[in-house]
């Protein structure tokens, strides 16, 4: 007995969905062949969003970590995106997961009681 069949947009969504994870997979041990995945899914209108250095911006991106800076010229600025977001078509899949810097003081000890 086979399955019963699926509609298109499902089976896209599923590929969709497994070329994310894919690339997520893919980010330190083989960051040629993720950008090659990237490139696939902008082929179909699903736009990776890795937004290194640009100004932090809690309704877009989501926070994860922390990098101390002392140039207050990068506070608040993404340091780094651990996890990419996704648009598809403009809609919204997944938000970036990122690294912010924070300023720290050449006074901070980095203790924090």
């Amino acid at each position: 007995m086979s399955a019963p069949p699926t509609a298109p947009a499902t089976d896209r969504a599923v590929l969709v969905e497994l070329c994310i994870d894919l690339a997520d997979r893919l980010r330190t041990t083989a960051p040629g062949l993720r950008a090659r995945v990237h490139r696939g899914l902008a082929d179909v209108g699903v736009v990776a969003i890795e937004p290194d250095g640009q100004p932090f911006d809690g309704t877009h991106h989501d926070a994860v970590d922390r990098e101390p800076t002392t140039e207050p010229a990068r506070d608040r600025t993404v340091a780094s995106t651990e996890r990419a977001g996704y648009l598809d078509h403009g809609l919204l899949l997944r938000r970036p997961e990122v690294v912010v810097y924070a300023l720290q003081s050449t006074t901070d000890t980095g203790d924090d009681r």
